[in-house]
């Protein structure tokens, strides 16, 4: 995972910017189209229902009118004079002219509505007559199933769907599948006596025809069943006889979702509140999948035609925005090579432009910057010409005291010899021809002369000890760092006890760093004048008039030199001490050539 990050770090920004284009589109369009297609989807199946329902209400609306013409049919013939006359006889035949009239008034109806196939008419004692329908055995048709039914239910009409079974023939050859009956009461109006039945065959032709009107999707199909579950009427089709009836909940209307033969079926029903039959539709879902898939299909064409066109945009406005940046960082590799005359030129005010102004900004002001430093380093090459003449004045000092010197030779006075020679090895190291580092060597000289001068004036007062290890005498020190911490522990520290006192100076090598440390057993510094005197150094507060300049001066020195992480840090104890530590680095003697 790092190495990817860093990978990705690596990229160029119009690479990066190219790929948060085109995951923020592929994202925003993935998202809308799975979204879009899971709405669909259910929206689609909602509207297909929605549609479904609404055409088997209208094939049920057809039917229903079918069916009530033909009742209306039907009652109007119970209503005919002939036939209640028959009707109302009882237990004789009706003679050759009332069946001939009976016969004309029945081919009259069959000739005006070509779905009617039969009509037979029988009464209460068992007498019947027929257009082109005849009793198959001698039995009574007064004991047959529909007859009876008739009689209990006067008032409505029977629909029988598939009338199998009955002692009813027709010179007609069709089967008990392709003819739906019904079947009334004769009622007289008078005595509200239940008089005889009326009994009509009726082709399926024209319900066939009103449900091959009607298409479900692409290869669905309706049905109809009867009260009892019985199919009514059904497309020749495997399916609809797989469909079980337990799978249909109770209810005047619904759906659902059902696996046959491997394949899963959208059913929707509907039940009819004339003739209480059940109008039911039946969709693959094979259907609704084929929709999707298109919407699919064409929601990835769209996609990839969109990532497309945003690839050529990104790249685009990517470039429209990269190129400047790329301007600017051409002239920044001239202005490395040393050419400042560069000028990054803008066509427009914004980040980029504003960031090009800044750049010929800095280029001027690295310009000005050269011109000063030019200028101050001819007065400091003047100011070394001052100082090499003004050398005449100490050299003139050495001779004086190498004469003063041999004098006291002569005379024998080894003390004065003692202190003109520390003198004058402390006039030579700290001019040290104007060069600002020294060797650790001379540095350490340069403080015990020092030492020698001091002890001159504080013999009885003043012990010290030098403990520098030679293998750090080669390193590059800068001149004069221990000599003004010598003077502060002597005037600070010694002069302050009671007692002699002494001074003890050691170097040790830290890691990369030279340690410095200058002891003594003075009076000690108390914790709230130490703790403000680091603050200091630290540079964490400004320095007041109270404090010398020595110690401080050290300190800045180093640091402006070799950074904060070097200088002095002072450790002091009350009546018992104080140690000042020097962390300089260690630097190694150049050798000059030519």
């Amino acid at each position: 995972m790092r190495a990817y990050l860093r990978w990705w770090h690596d990229r160029s920004i119009r690479f990066k910017l190219n790929c948060i284009f085109l995951l923020i589109i592929l994202i925003s369009i993935l998202t809308l189209s799975f979204w879009g297609i899971r709405t669909y989807s259910s929206y689609s199946e909602n509207q297909a229902d929605q549609s479904t329902l609404q055409m088997i209400h209208q094939v049920e609306s057809n039917v229903d009118y079918y069916i009530e013409h033909l009742k209306d049919v039907q009652h109007y013939i119970s209503q005919d004079p002939e036939v209640e006359k028959f009707m109302q006889m009882k237990g004789q035949e009706p003679s050759k002219d009332e069946v001939a009239r009976i016969d004309k008034t029945l081919s009259m109806y069959t000739e005006r509505n070509k779905e009617i196939m039969g009509i037979m008419l029988v009464n209460k004692s068992g007498a019947f007559t027929s257009h082109d329908m005849f009793r198959i055995t001698r039995d009574s048709l007064v004991e047959e199933s529909w007859f009876q039914d008739a009689l209990k239910a006067p008032n409505d009409t029977m629909i029988i769907s598939n009338p199998i079974g009955r002692n009813v023939s027709t010179s007609q050859n069709y089967s008990s599948y392709d003819v739906l009956s019904l079947v009334h009461a004769v009622v007289d109006p008078q005595t509200e006596e239940v008089l005889g039945v009326v009994l009509m065959d009726l082709r399926m032709d024209m319900i066939k025809s009103i449900f091959e009107n009607v298409k479900l999707g692409k290869s669905g199909f309706m049905y109809i069943l009867d009260h009892k579950g019985n199919i009514v009427y059904a497309p020749t089709n495997d399916i609809v006889y797989r469909i079980q009836s337990k799978w249909l909940p109770d209810g005047s209307q619904g759906s659902l979702t059902q696996q046959i033969k491997g394949h899963d079926y959208r059913i929707l029903f509907n039940d009819s509140a004339t003739n209480k039959w059940r109008f039911i539709g039946v969709i693959p879902n094979d259907d609704y999948q084929r929709v999707i898939t298109d919407i699919q299909l064409y929601t990835l064409i769209v996609t990839f035609i969109t990532i497309v066109l945003a690839s050529l945009l990104s790249a685009y406005f990517t470039g429209t925005l990269i190129r400047p940046i790329r301007k600017l960082m051409s002239l920044m590799s001239h202005v490395k090579n040393g050419e400042l005359n560069q000028r990054f030129v803008s066509e427009t005010n914004d980040e980029i432009g504003q960031l090009g102004n800044s750049f010929n900004h800095m280029l001027e002001e690295i310009n000005n910057l050269i011109n000063v430093v030019y200028v101050e380093q001819k007065k400091k090459r003047e100011a070394e010409l001052q100082v090499l003449q003004a050398q005449i004045k100490p050299h003139f000092l050495y001779n004086t005291l190498d004469t003063i010197q041999w004098m006291a030779q002569e005379y024998e006075a080894d003390d004065i010899i003692e202190v003109i020679g520390a003198l004058t090895n402390l006039f030579r190291i700290g001019l040290n021809r104007g060069n600002e580092w020294i060797p650790v060597r001379d540095e350490v000289k340069h403080a015990e002369s020092y030492m020698i001068i001091q002890m001159s004036r504080y013999m009885d007062k003043l012990d010290f000890k030098f403990d520098i290890p030679e293998h750090l005498y080669s390193y590059q020190v800068l001149k004069l760092i221990l000599q003004p911490l010598i003077e502060n522990a002597i005037y600070h520290g010694i002069k302050a006890r009671t007692g002699k006192g002494k001074i003890s100076i050691c170097a040790e090598l830290e890691s990369d760093l030279i340690c410095f440390r200058i002891t003594d057993d003075g009076a000690g510094i108390p914790p709230e004048k130490l703790e403000e005197i680091n603050q200091i150094l630290r540079g964490e507060k400004m320095r007041e008039d109270q404090y010398g300049i020595g110690l401080f001066n050290v300190n800045e020195r180093i640091q402006l030199t070799y950074g904060t992480a070097y200088g002095i840090q002072i450790y002091s104890a009350l009546g018992k001490g104080t140690t000042v530590e020097i962390k300089h680095p260690m630097v190694q003697a150049v050798k000059k050539t030519g």
